[in-house]
């Protein structure tokens, strides 16, 4: 049942550091943008604890390949299998204090990886700092008895009854004599050009019952599986046996089903104590089957799992404690607090964000889908083009609670808001300032559509009235009521036109009777603003947040650098 209580990666590909402790976390998934080092992190535990004995490193793994920074890649184990933990092994290598109350279990070596200018890795099992033990070389034997697997594109050989494959270790795990598969391989190589009954091969199916049922849960509809000759291969190599549904090798499945099927292995694995790695969980898999297997993945109790994705259907079905948030160049890895489960499950796509707008509700959120709109017309981008992700808060102060909660998992984060409740929100305001998280307001006490209403050019005020008129109705919007609609008509001067959108400004906004509070209203409120832009002064409150709001999206105003 060995897990990972800890990781320290340091000069390996494109992490220079990082430190993590993992506590007892079994399903561990890793997520953050493209080459933040989350693959990294998955190869570098496949490389301290693989078995193989002939891994081969290049420049290419070294920390902007700077070889005289040698790789050293460290890994705490818990609840190691008892070989290890002999006194003829690694017994007097545990890094606790042999106290009289100590569990096997809570028993823990730091296994160690080292790979210097020479190219050759060294893997030891390191001793506590105050003993006067030497560190300790670990065979790949010994390494093996962790039972570390990585589920990759490249899974044909999973399925063949070689010393390197799960379904080897799976099928010797479930057969009272360890060496009844090489012995039955001895007979095949004997026999199979006389012939081969494949009944001689029966005691290879002992585990399959169980695979079948895992798998059948994972979503694959599986019929009967068993292990048979596969006349592809080499009669004369360890791959010539492998496992078949029916009479079809399991290699000639779809991508998606042999990715399930091994996976399947590999949680039949975790269930004596490996540890699976798997990178692009959603790769070749439909929705309903990653919701089906990341459901399954959450039971892990006996084993660990680590996983990287980028699939919203993951961060919907993991629980907070499960997701670790990696960004390129920390040091650390950051735990999803679950003060974020409402954000993580109306807004996933926030957690794969490069930058993110916290919008206070609906109306801000339609705002800037009109904007994103524009911008791909006008300047020929968009805001997904720059990794930026907009969040829904849903009014109240949640827009600067998500946003500072977003900003300590390391994401870059601003708030798009009104500021119509400038006392009430003093404190989370502030909060938010102290927590370095940009502020794009409305002018205090005006929410969008009041500072619309007074920013805007006149034609623009009219058209927002006449909005029922043009396409978008809204029962709430009555300007015939007291004469309101003649004043409008009849306002030829600045200051008449001044009260008016005063006037309008607070009727826009009666509790109860709101006009623009939904996503429709919102993105009627930024298409009007798209299209009064040129003409409206670059010193209203409205242009100038949106323009600074932009320039922190990293879009600027070509038009304005050409003049210069």
């Amino acid at each position: 049942m060995s897990f990972i209580s800890k990781i320290s990666i340091k000069n390996y590909r494109g992490v220079r550091e990082l430190n993590q402790d993992f506590k007892s976390e079994r399903f561990v998934i890793l997520i953050g943008r493209g080459d933040s080092g989350k693959s990294t992190i998955l190869s570098a535990i496949n490389s301290v604890l693989s078995p193989s004995w002939n891994m081969a490193f290049s420049d290419l793994d070294f920390y902007e390949q700077d070889t005289k920074q040698p790789i050293e890649i460290e890994v705490e184990m818990r609840e190691l299998p008892i070989e290890l933990l002999k006194e003829s092994k690694f017994g007097m290598y545990v890094q606790n204090e042999l106290e009289n109350d100590v569990k096997n279990e809570d028993l823990a070596l730091i296994i160690r990886l080292f790979v210097d200018e020479t190219l050759e890795p060294h893997w030891v099992v390191k001793a506590r700092s105050e003993s006067d033990l030497d560190n300790k070389p670990i065979s790949g034997t010994d390494r093996s008895l962790l039972a570390v697997n990585c589920i990759s594109d490249y899974t044909d050989n999973q399925f063949a009854y070689n010393r390197q494959s799960p379904i080897y270790a799976l099928t010797k795990a479930a057969l009272e004599e360890g060496r009844v598969i090489e012995h039955l391989k001895s007979q095949l190589i004997r026999s199979i050009i006389e012939s081969t009954d494949h009944k001689i091969l029966t005691p290879l199916n002992a585990p399959l019952e169980k695979l079948m049922i895992t798998a059948n849960q994972l979503g694959l509809n599986v019929k009967d599986l068993s292990a048979q000759i596969d006349i592809k291969e080499n009669p004369y190599t360890g791959n010539s046996i492998s496992l078949h549904e029916e009479s079809m090798p399991y290699r000639l499945h779809g991508k998606g089903s042999k990715r399930l099927m091994s996976m399947a292995v590999q949680l039949e694995m975790t269930k004596q104590g490996g540890i699976v790695l798997i990178d692009e969980l959603e790769q070749g898999l439909e929705p309903d089957r990653i919701v089906s297997l990341v459901r399954k993945l959450k039971q892990t109790s006996s084993g660990q799992v680590f996983i990287t994705t980028h699939s919203l259907n993951v961060i919907l079905e993991a629980s907070s404690q499960n997701l670790f948030v990696l960004n390129k160049g920390c040091r650390t890895l950051s735990v999803v607090d679950e003060s974020l489960d409402q954000c993580r499950r109306t807004n996933p796509q926030a957690f794969f964000a490069k930058k993110i707008i916290c919008c206070e509700g609906k109306t801000e959120q339609g705002f800037i889908r009109s904007l994103d709109s524009w911008l791909l017309k006008e300047r020929n981008t968009s805001l997904s083009a720059k990794g930026v992700v907009i969040v829904n808060a849903g009014g109240g102060d949640k827009m600067y609670t998500y946003a500072v909660k977003l900003k300590s998992l390391g994401y870059n984060t601003c708030v798009f808001a009104d500021d119509d409740k400038p006392q009430e929100l003093a404190s989370s305001k502030n909060s938010a300032t102290e927590a370095e998280v940009s502020l794009f307001l409305c002018e205090e006490g005006n929410c969008i559509e009041q500072q619309l209403f007074m920013d805007l050019p006149w034609e623009y005020v009219i058209e927002m009235v006449n909005c029922d008129e043009d396409g978008f109705p809204n029962k709430h919007i009555q300007t015939t009521k007291d004469g309101l609609k003649a004043k409008i008509n009849d306002a030829d001067n600045d200051e008449d036109q001044y009260i008016i959108r005063r006037e309008l400004a607070k009727l826009s906004t009666t509790k109860g009777r709101e006009w623009f509070k939904h996503i429709p209203g919102g993105e009627f409120l930024g298409l009007i603003f798209t299209e009064a832009y040129d003409k409206i002064d670059a010193e209203k409150g409205i242009k100038s947040t949106i323009n600074e709001l932009l320039t922190w999206c990293d879009i600027p105003d070509e038009r304005l650098e050409r003049l210069y």
